[in-house]
């Protein structure tokens, strides 16, 4: 069952100035320009924190700073809060608006009540070890999905966010993300019974949900969001395969069913799965034969990038061969200048279709997801006890 917990967040203050210039997007996407950026809108810019380039004493030395000097603060009780962000969506440009809850779940093995859809990368995990090590705090949250077929949890975090919020911002990606504390036992109460009989799924931050499991922790600051949640999309993330020897176009079209010139529609017929394929001999699609439910990014890696080009999921994850990239634009570009031989385009892939996988106990091939936007970092962190 999913047990969740209030908690005493560990916060900026005032004194640390417009939140605006203090938070970030989550480590691992921040480019070093951003990185530049980010650390020179505040000395207290939350990149100061959670990217310290292998300096895991600094960080504690100035995490140690900022609470000393009050320009981090921990509340005085415990509490959960209701999050919200407005987006443009990629692309189309369309206003969605994504809400959850932030609070702290018990940390499990995999498959009871927390499922995973990837395989996580050793570096990564030591990376972030070694900060939670040094720091004892948990600074950016877990990103969990779950099943809320009665939009009973829903209704009452929209509710909520009818009040005026405690913390709102504007990021660099026009995402606007709103904050409310919510200390009430009576609706913490409420949120903690109908949260219990939920199954929860990651969808980012694996991780550092690893790392919490390789610490320890008893229980793991997390980002809760309903899957019928209307703003909750998992957008295309295409692929680029470059460096194969001997590569011939034709040859790879003519080994592919149902191909048509065109991109477009790149929506998959009843029975198939369209991938769209780029190549220097044009832009075609394919409608590949799968079981009702079947994963694009499953059976690209099961009946082409495996069979066909010998990229087993071995290979892929080793590195090499494979690139990645959310932009149809830039999947296109990269074949027409020579950076890769081929390019395959993807539709979204369905919230529903990854859940049903996920909770079934299979692990999707790498970069399978991308949930936009990314949760807002330094908006609440978590202190771990002891």
């Amino acid at each position: 069952m999913a047990r969740i917990h209030p908690f005493r967040s560990l916060r900026y203050s005032a004194r640390a100035g417009d939140i605006a210039a203090l938070a970030t997007l989550p480590y691992d996407v921040i480019s070093e320009d951003l990185e530049r950026e980010y650390k020179a809108r505040s000395p207290y810019n939350f990149a100061h924190l959670i990217l310290p380039r292998g300096d895991y004493s600094g960080a504690a030395g100035r995490l140690a700073e900022w609470k000393r000097s009050g320009i981090l603060e921990r509340d005085s009780e415990e509490a959960v809060f209701v999050y919200e962000q407005v987006f443009p969506a990629p692309g189309s440009g369309e206003l969605l608006t994504r809400r959850g809850f932030v609070a702290l779940g018990d940390t499990e093995p995999y498959g009871r009540t927390v499922f995973r859809h990837e395989h996580t990368l050793s570096g990564p995990k030591e990376d972030r070890f070694r900060l939670l090590e040094a720091t004892r705090v948990q600074f950016d949250s877990i990103f969990l999905l779950f099943p809320d077929p009665d939009h009973s949890v829903e209704d009452m975090l929209q509710a909520a966010a009818a009040q005026p919020a405690g913390l709102e911002y504007t990021d660099h990606q026009q995402t606007r993300h709103r904050l409310w504390r919510i200390a009430d036992p009576r609706w913490i109460a409420r949120l903690q019974e109908l949260m219990a009989p939920r199954k929860l799924l990651i969808a980012d931050g694996h991780h550092r949900y690893e790392t919490a499991l390789r610490m320890g922790q008893p229980r793991t600051m997390m980002t809760f969001v309903a899957l019928e949640s209307p703003g909750l999309r998992c957008f295309a993330t295409h692929r680029l395969v470059h460096s194969l020897p001997q590569f011939d176009p034709p040859s790879l079209l003519a080994s592919l069913p149902d191909v048509e010139p065109g991109l477009d529609p790149l929506v998959s017929p009843p029975g198939c799965v369209r991938i769209g394929v780029v190549t220097r001999a044009g832009e075609h699609r394919t409608d590949i034969p799968a079981p009702e439910g079947a994963l694009n990014v499953v059976v690209l890696q099961d009946a082409i990038l495996t069979p066909l080009l010998g990229l087993t999921p071995e290979k892929v994850a080793a590195g090499g061969h494979l690139a990645y990239t959310r932009s149809r634009e830039e999947a296109i570009a990269g074949v027409r200048t020579g950076r890769a031989q081929i390019a395959f385009l993807l539709e979204d892939l369905p919230v529903d279709g990854l859940a049903r996988a996920a909770f079934a106990g299979q692990v999707l091939p790498q970069k399978s997801t991308y949930f936009y936007p990314k949760l807002g970092s330094g908006l609440v962190m978590y202190e771990l006890p002891g």
